[in-house]
């Protein structure tokens, strides 16, 4: 377990991923740790991050009126992502863990084709889309990510909803190499409070999360949805014995 610093790739991504959960406390400082699961990393897919004193440990700690520093934050990231290899030890790892500890949060995406740009000046049209699904929320539009937080809405109770121009973030800001018939790739992600163990409640609350995208992808002229990959991935959690590498197909030659 080292601290990010000594992966400057890593140490980037991390500041800038998770600077909204960061704690100014000098008693109990914030800090971020990795585990390389392939080596030679540089992404946070295929790294374990451990997060010591974020808002989350704060929150839970006063909760349970237990010591600041009592909890610690363990997260997966990237688990699905077309334009890098996910090794299947990251499955077998997240598998023990889901089994043992309760998980606080998970964030389910799919991702689509859309002409529609994902910037400040076209946020009102995307507004008007999610308020046809009467989704509401504190809209924020970040360069080409979109942010709902604390949505309101007929389905189960998201804590975000993000909507995200996938090719630029992978083509400019990660500075990978993707196919150029990727250049409409949006991605629509919803984080779900958990705070239980995952396989005994993702079957049932995962089904509002489905419902959400499927009539999302409906009202933009999508009718096809396709859950093969979270299935797959469920099924590795589940048993990790299944469990595969996923090979990137998104990335030019």
């Amino acid at each position: 377990m080292r601290s990010t610093t000594r992966n400057k790739s890593i140490d980037e991504f991390a500041k800038d991923k998770f600077k909204g959960i960061k704690t100014n406390d000098k008693f109990y400082p914030f800090k971020m740790r990795y585990i390389n699961i392939k080596p030679r990393n540089k992404s946070l897919s295929n790294t374990i991050i451990i997060l010591d004193n974020s808002k989350a440990c704060f929150e839970l700690s006063k909760k349970n009126k237990k010591a600041k520093d009592y909890y610690i934050e363990v997260q997966f990231n990237g688990l699905y992502q077309p334009s890098k290899q996910i090794e299947a030890e990251v499955w077998k790892i997240l598998s023990k863990m889901i089994k043992r500890f309760k998980a606080y949060s998970v964030d389910i995406a799919c991702d689509f084709d859309d002409d529609l740009a994902v910037s400040k000046p076209r946020e009102f049209k995307h507004q008007e889309r999610f308020s046809k699904l009467k989704i509401f929320g504190d809209f924020h539009t970040y360069k080409t990510s979109m942010y709902i937080n604390n949505p309101q809405s007929k389905y189960y109770k998201l804590e975000r909803i993000l909507l995200y121009d996938k090719y630029e973030k992978q083509k400019y800001y990660h500075k990978e190499n993707i196919k150029r018939e990727f250049v409409r790739w949006k991605r629509l992600e919803l984080t779900l409070k958990i705070k239980d163990k995952f396989l005994d409640r993702i079957e049932n609350d995962i089904n509002d999360a489905l419902d959400l995208m499927q009539d999302y992808l409906r009202m933009i002229g999508i009718w096809h949805f396709n859950m093969r990959m979270i299935l797959e991935q469920t099924k590795y959690l589940n048993n990790p014995r299944w469990a595969k590498t996923f090979k990137p197909y998104a990335l030019a030659s």
